[in-house]
């Protein structure tokens, strides 16, 4: 006994020599990180940095976690860098499960899988749902905490992944230790033993070993197996370093050398994971430890040491605003109170006892009251769901009656359309031969008024002769004056003939042409629609009995006014093109 006693001490000295050295350079590592995040400018740097601070952080200290993981989702939102916000709600929803907040661990949960469904991240898909699953089995809610284990199992399954498939097969044999099922517990913590034991999963296999001990422990009661299963669990606790959970291990184990009668082992185990828990800074665990080391002192009437250190465990639950370890810490100095016929002091801790309790049963109330507003929720949405499938079935047939009938329209109005141009082809065709017709007839009357207009400028020609060569003063009088009225006469019949015509082949010339110059006089209309004609000035003399002379002055003033170059084509050519 001696012997083992010596050997249990030497592995406490060495193990708290070893777990100073490595906190310390833990500490000095922290330090350093947050040193170098002041230094970086670019925002992806910090929220990586950020992030890993933050994983540090998670077992020891799950407030100072959440607050890094917080920065760290802010940081990644600045740089846009949307697979570290993924990762920072993952890193949140894990602290709050820890902090025990469920109802934002489980919106954090939605907001994992809504963003991570996004960007196609299947894996944290699965972490979001995770951090739900962990959320709901903390309020009792097993029924969605296994469907979504379940939902990652199969993804898992797919993937092949053999660590994850043990883990999820671990937490829903957990779920059912809550549910107090323990064959099927048994069941799927094997399953998860196994798979992990074949990855030599070392974390894995000591969760699975726990898991059997409190299966043995609360399930069967049978205590020695329970023992055997924590103290396999602390053995690899031992191997790989991991303070936390050898101070975890070594809680239950003094426990249940406790309940053994097993007084020394049970010292030396919870006195030893006191120093462990203090070691990590862990204020829940270390909670834990100064009750259960207060409740083995006061089972040993040590009233004293038993009062002092349910008071650390008092002021830490106060602290901490932890209801349940304000409870547990508040009955044990209730107890040794009435022990010491501190009738005072006991009434004082039956008084937090009963603030404790009543705290604990709102939290209750309250997470009973938070499954039911979820299932209504649920139920809501999946009512919600359904009617937006009908409605999106009768959008769609909606649309798609929509298209046929737009189909049909475009059909119509296309053959309606093809029609009508095929009608207007036709009537510009039927235009452009009546066109040519009118103009053929132009040229031909204009060649027939060119003849009128030389047969009667030959006939004033032989008046003007009689006029000179006549001696009578009454008859020389009437041939001048007939002369003139048939030259009048001659010129306005010939313009209104050949203006009815022109108009006719050439409606919008005089409007386009008055509109960009407006101060056109008649004669110069005139001149315009000769020279759109392409006649010559001989021809245009001929017709209106000017002089050439007259007519080539008149071109000018046209030329000035267009502002044209002195180049004849170029007036004729321009008049053309109106």
């Amino acid at each position: 006994m001696n012997i083992e006693l010596y050997r249990r001490l030497l592995l406490l000295v060495t193990s708290i020599f070893v777990l100073q050295f490595i906190y310390g350079q833990s500490s000095n590592r922290l330090d350093s990180l947050i040193q170098v995040l002041h230094d970086k400018p670019d925002h992806k740097d910090k929220a990586r940095l950020l992030l890993k601070i933050s994983k540090g952080e998670e077992l020891s200290d799950p407030e100072k976690s959440l607050k890094f993981s917080r920065q760290a989702l802010q940081e990644s939102r600045l740089a846009r860098f949307d697979s570290a916000e993924v990762r920072s709600l993952i890193q949140i929803g894990v602290n709050l499960c820890r902090l025990k907040n469920i109802k934002e661990a489980i919106e954090t949960g939605e907001q994992v899988v809504e963003m991570a469904s996004e960007l196609n991240m299947l894996m944290e898909v699965a972490d979001g749902r995770s951090i739900m699953a962990v959320a709901y089995a903390e309020v009792g809610d097993f029924d969605n905490s296994s469907k979504l284990y379940f939902e990652n199992l199969r993804l898992y399954e797919k993937l092949n992944n053999k660590r994850l498939i043990g883990r999820t097969l671990s937490n829903i044999g957990a779920d059912f230790i809550s549910m107090q099922s323990y064959e099927k517990a048994m069941e799927y913590v094997n399953k998860a033993l196994s798979i992990s034991q074949e990855i030599n999963n070392l974390s894995a296999i000591t969760d699975q070993y726990n898991n059997l001990a409190a299966i043995y422990q609360i399930g069967y009661n049978d205590l020695p197996k329970a023992l055997f299963y924590y103290s396999e669990a602390l053995k690899i606790a031992l191997k790989m370093n991991d303070f936390q959970q050898q101070g975890v291990n070594m809680l239950n184990i003094g426990g249940l050398y406790q309940q053994l009668d097993n007084p020394d082992s049970a010292s030396y185990f919870l006195n030893h994971a006191l120093e462990l828990f203090e070691k990590v800074n862990n204020p829940v665990l270390m909670a834990d430890g100064y009750i259960a080391l207060g409740n083995f002192h006061y089972k040993k009437r040590n009233y004293q040491s038993g009062r002092k250190l349910a008071s650390k465990g008092l002021s830490i639950g106060e602290k901490y605003k932890l209801p349940q370890t304000i409870f547990n810490a508040s009955d044990l100095l209730f107890n040794i109170c009435l022990s010491e016929h501190d009738t005072i002091g006991a009434f004082k801790y039956q008084v937090a006892k009963t603030q404790s309790k009543d705290s604990l049963y709102f939290l209750q109330n309250q997470n009973a009251l938070f499954k039911l507003e979820f299932q209504y929720n649920q139920e809501k949405l999946i009512k919600d769901q359904k009617m937006r499938q009908m409605r999106n079935i009768f959008i769609f047939g909606f649309i798609i009656l929509g298209l046929i009938s737009g189909l049909i329209i475009i059909f119509l109005f296309y053959s309606r359309q093809k029609i009508k141009i095929k009608n207007m082809i036709l009537g510009r065709e039927k235009m452009e031969a009546d066109l040519k017709f009118k103009s053929k007839e132009l040229s031909t009357n204009l060649m027939s008024l060119l003849k009128k207009n030389e047969l009667i400028a030959e006939i004033n020609k032989k008046l003007t002769h009689l006029e000179r060569t006549s001696s009578g003063n009454d008859l020389k009088d009437s041939l001048i004056k007939l002369n003139r009225e048939i030259k009048k006469s001659s010129e306005n019949k010939l313009w209104q003939e050949f203006s009815v015509q022109f108009k006719e082949t050439n409606s919008q010339f005089y409007d386009k042409l008055l509109k960009l110059y407006p101060d056109l006089t008649s004669r110069e209309l005139q001149l315009c629609a000769y020279l759109r004609l392409n006649m010559t000035t001989k021809e245009i003399a001929q017709l209106t009995g000017q002089r050439t002379d007259t007519l080539g002055q008149a071109r000018y003033r046209l030329r000035k006014k267009f502002g044209l170059n002195n180049m004849e084509s170029g007036l004729v050519t321009f008049l053309m093109q109106i």
